[in-house]
């Protein structure tokens, strides 16, 4: 298999798909600055890169997400509305919900099904909007409990979990019909500020009152788990957001910076989002750039008989990607709990660690004697255990 410096030079002009979040800092992590009305990007290692998100009538930021368009959709809470801005420069696209939907928006996330949950503290309820639209769709969750919610997570199989901070208890809601079924959550909370299942399968809540804590429950029984955070630096803690390294980071308001946890046993590794920080004034939530879609390029220059440039990008930066051929559909087992390979008896044709740019590019000579002949070709990148869709390709 050949390797040189040509190669690498060709990556440049390979058609790699990738998202608009894709061309942001990997790693980059998005903060909303309650105070300066801003929304900031910080590169992988927590530097300050620059203002990512700001006017439009932004005003009080809250919470955040990329939505499936790769765009960023950011609540402001004093505007009553939810706001798009362009994923990749943060120019604003205008805003994404009806007038008067909203009444004290605080969180929002899109769901499994794409459309878009907002944390509706005005009316006590979880309310849905169309995630192609904006349109408004009706009430997701609610019950006569549910007093001032903040936050809420889809967990493992879609039940909707709201944290309440009236009366410090998690309620879950049943998937697809948002009927209440009851405490989920209660024992250790103090403010149930924010919501998150863990890569473990754990559910962690963010304590922001009393003395400030991460607190852990088991993800499907509810049990409580213990302080998985006890922090005195911690000050106000808010949003929590894991990474792909699966460690925990904290927004700390109170200390105007973003904390970072080990993600198996809860002590401090650094403050990774020094406290103000490209000017970050009481952080409210925070959001990680989406790691790009991982995709197998179209061979060049896709003929039998000569040596062909194929190209993998996408993958986590350093993380073993793999390269793999196949002639028939099926399925075959990976090293990774529930991914498959979409093939029948994989053949290996390349595997290393994905470049800084997260490509992973190689040049293999394609004999005469299968022109005609159509292949299957598929990635795997170990670093996060995701596989390509397959690329379909006729010699």
């Amino acid at each position: 298999m050949i390797r040189k410096s040509v190669v690498r030079a060709i990556a440049a002009g390979l058609a790699l798909a990738s998202s608009p979040a894709a061309q942001l800092p990997a790693g980059g992590l998005l903060v909303t600055s309650r105070n300066t009305d801003q929304v900031l990007l910080y590169d992988a290692s927590g530097a300050f890169v620059r203002v990512f998100a700001q006017g439009g009538g932004l005003d009080n930021p809250v919470g955040l997400s990329f939505g499936p368009d790769s765009n960023l959709y950011v609540v402001s809470a004093n505007t009553n509305s939810v706001l798009r801005f362009d994923g990749t420069s943060g120019a604003f696209l205008g805003p994404f919900t009806p007038a008067g939907a909203l009444n004290a928006p605080r969180n929002l996330a899109f769901g499994p099904d794409g459309d878009l949950y907002v944390c509706n503290a005005g009316t006590n309820a979880v309310l849905r909007f169309r995630g192609s639209s904006g349109a408004f769709l009706g009430v997701a969750a609610q019950d006569p409990g549910l007093r001032t919610p903040t936050s809420f997570a889809f967990g493992p199989t879609g039940d909707l979990f709201v944290g309440n901070v009236a009366d410090s208890r998690v309620h879950r809601f049943e998937r697809g019909t948002g009927r209440s079924l009851g405490i989920f959550a209660s024992q250790g909370i103090a403010g149930a500020h924010d919501v998150a299942f863990g890569p473990d399968g754990a559910m962690y809540v963010s304590n922001a009152f009393g003395f400030p804590s991460i607190v852990r429950f088991d993800g499907r029984t509810g049990a409580p788990l213990g302080t998985f955070v006890n922090d005195t630096a911690m000050t106000f803690p808010l949003g929590l957001s894991f990474g792909t390294d699966g460690d925990v980071y904290v927004a700390n308001q109170g200390g105007h910076s973003v904390r970072r946890y080990d993600g198996r046993s809860g002590a401090l590794i650094s403050v990774h989002v020094a406290a103000r920080s490209g000017g970050l004034d009481a952080p409210l939530f925070c959001a990680f750039v989406p790691a790009p879609a991982l995709v197998v390029a179209a061979p060049r220059p896709g003929t039998a008989g000569a040596s062909n440039v194929f190209g993998v990008s996408g993958a986590i930066p350093g993380a073993i990607t793999v390269l793999v051929l196949g002639g028939m559909p099926g399925s075959s087992a990976l090293p990774c709990p529930g991914l498959a390979l979409s093939m029948q008896d994989p053949i290996v044709l390349d595997f290393d660690g994905a470049d800084e740019a997260g490509n992973l590019v190689t040049r293999i000579p394609v004999p005469t004697s299968v022109s005609g002949v159509t292949f299957l070709f598929q990635a795997v990148d170990f670093g996060r255990c995701a596989a390509s869709p397959l690329l379909n390709w006729r010699f």
